[in-house]
């Protein structure tokens, strides 16, 4: 009997491409517009960045641990080093250039955050708070999360050819811990990479598993993907809902009480720090969409394939490029009424899609 032939799996390009588009849409942040009921404005419980994290590690742990599991660690280290290296050259490369581009506006409000006072004290204090990663602008932050995770996947790769999954887990735990007593970043977002890495390791075996279970295939993808609709739904309401809860014909959930119970939930939602309920809502939003995805992954494809393989397949390559571009874009074209928004957000999806096209440009940008 003849082997099946094994196929792309094209629901993690789908996926990042989602997740890209909804990032772009995010930092341009061109509001009032009916997309917000779409991207949540990046301030749901759970946003497209922790996805975006998400899928990054589960490819890792599916390629660099799975499918790479009898090359020699020696060349995968160096062959991971590299990356990282040029993934946080390019997010310091954009970093200059669009704290610079700020500084030479005087700073409009639509870009993003500059360095405090002390990095701007002299030009060596804010060179050196970028080369060392103290300071990385806001639309290009994941490069310097993601080539960090690189730099430590070797270790985590070692382990895992050592068998030692428990330790594995013991240290992203303790690392997520000693976060809340140093805050740094990439100690709290490792949980989500690392943790999706491990799941990518194991990808093919529990979906050989559920191939051989259809029916706790089908209730696990149905709870799955009900699960995520229903506190999607919830995070939608307490995040977006002040014109509902101030309408007078509202009945269901007043105005002080939308605040007294969103003073309760919020912190365990928070995303600096990472809280807890983030982190295991994050994986939960994930299987269910890549449940979702996988289900209906034909319908997609067929529809809106055009725009999320390019833009799965090279995320990386439209992440830089949305950096680089939103700045523009931000300053010379006013937030309007919410049918313009729509337009402009739509309009700069498009056209990064568009200039990728560009084999100059596709040459350029890291993949």
């Amino acid at each position: 009997m003849k082997p099946a032939e094994k196929r792309r799996i094209y629901e993690f390009d789908l996926l990042r491409g989602i997740f890209i588009l909804i990032i772009i849409v995010d930092h341009l942040q061109f509001w009032p517009s009916p997309l917000s009921y779409i991207t949540g404005e990046g301030r749901l419980w759970v946003s497209a960045a922790e996805g975006f994290f998400l899928i990054s590690g589960l490819l890792i742990g599916y390629i660099r641990a799975y499918k790479d599991r009898f090359k020699p660690l020696g060349d995968i280290t160096k062959k991971l080093l590299q990356r990282a290296f040029m993934l946080y050259v390019w997010g310091i490369g954009i970093t200059f250039v669009v704290t610079g581009f700020t500084l030479l506006l005087d700073g409009p409000e639509m870009l993003p955050k500059l360095p405090d006072a002390s990095q701007l004290a002299s030009p060596l204090a804010f060179i050196w708070s970028v080369l060392s990663g103290t300071y990385f602008n806001d639309w290009i932050y994941f490069l310097r999360l993601y080539a960090i995770m690189l730099a430590v996947t070797p270790v985590f790769l070692w382990l895992l050819r050592k068998k030692q999954e428990r330790v594995i887990i013991i240290l992203m735990l303790l690392g997520y811990i000693v976060s809340f007593a140093w805050p740094e970043g990439a100690l709290q977002w490792q949980v989500l990479f690392f943790g999706a890495a491990l799941l990518g390791y194991k990808l093919e075996a529990i979906g050989t598993w559920l191939n051989h279970h259809k029916t706790t295939k089908l209730i696990s993808t149905v709870a799955l993907v009900t699960s995520t609709l229903i506190t999607m739904m919830l995070s939608y309401f307490f995040v977006l809902s002040w014109g509902l809860v101030e309408n007078p014909n509202w009945h269901w959930m007043d105005r002080n009480q939308y605040i007294a119970v969103r003073a309760v939930i919020d912190p365990w939602f928070s995303s600096n720090p990472l809280a807890i309920g983030r982190v295991l809502l994050a994986y939960l939003w994930m299987g269910g969409l890549f449940m979702f995805v996988h289900t209906f992954r034909r319908p997609i494809i067929r529809w809106l394939g055009w725009l999320l393989i390019p833009f799965g397949s090279r995320s990386l390559s439209v992440y830089c490029l949305q950096a680089l571009l939103l700045p523009l874009i931000v300053v010379t074209i006013p937030i309007g009424t919410p049918f313009i928004n729509t337009i402009v957000a739509l309009g700069t999806v498009l056209l990064c899609w568009a200039l990728l096209r560009i084999p100059v440009v596709k040459r350029l940008l890291p993949v």
